[in-house]
């Protein structure tokens, strides 16, 4: 399901549990042989897009990692595809969250929006009590100008000068890579 290698370690997950369904998947993650997460893989269906959601353990942050896991995950998902990675392991997220920072503020948020994704947003809420645990939702664009509109209205909710800088760079080399393609 996802596989690969990141900082030269291996990632492989255990063997998917399907589920009543039918693109709907359950499995672990691992990097180097250590848990990193409990997927949900939705490999999605007609219209609706594909999800992966991370019971995620952020270990692999001290070890500079996480945003390669996400680019990772981030290339795995389709047009539209979302990742939803749960923040209640992650106490420096969950309390910048609680001040009122946008999720792309948090180290979670940056690392997802340095893998690639462009829409975000907190669910600290469950809506009806099957979702889980608060997490960070994340979506990948379709295409370069939802990319550039998504990222500059995220400007609108970033406290940080150093997120803000990020994103600036990101839309610059959005833009430089269109110009490039044309």
């Amino acid at each position: 399901m996802i596989k690969g290698k990141i900082g030269g370690l291996e990632v492989t997950c255990s063997e998917s549990k399907r589920t009543h369904i039918r693109e709907l998947f359950y499995f672990t993650l691992f990097v180097d042989n250590i848990q990193v997460a409990k997927v949900s893989f939705f490999t999605g269906r007609e219209y609706y897009p594909p999800w992966i959601e991370l019971d995620y353990d952020p270990w692999l942050r001290k070890r500079n990692l996480e945003t390669d896991l996400f680019k990772l995950i981030y290339e795995k998902l389709d047009c539209n595809g979302k990742l939803f990675v749960t923040y209640d392991k992650d106490k420096e997220t969950e309390g910048m969250i609680l001040k009122g920072y946008s999720a792309v503020d948090t180290p979670l948020g940056r690392s997802m929006l340095e893998a690639g994704f462009t829409w975000f947003k907190t669910w600290y809420i469950p809506e009806g009590g099957n979702e889980g645990s608060a997490k960070i939702q994340g979506n990948k664009s379709c295409n370069l100008e939802d990319s550039v509109r998504q990222l500059r209205e995220l400007l609108d909710d970033v406290k940080t000068e150093e997120v803000k800088q990020i994103i600036l760079k990101r839309i610059d080399d959005i833009r430089k890579s269109r110009d490039n393609t044309v």
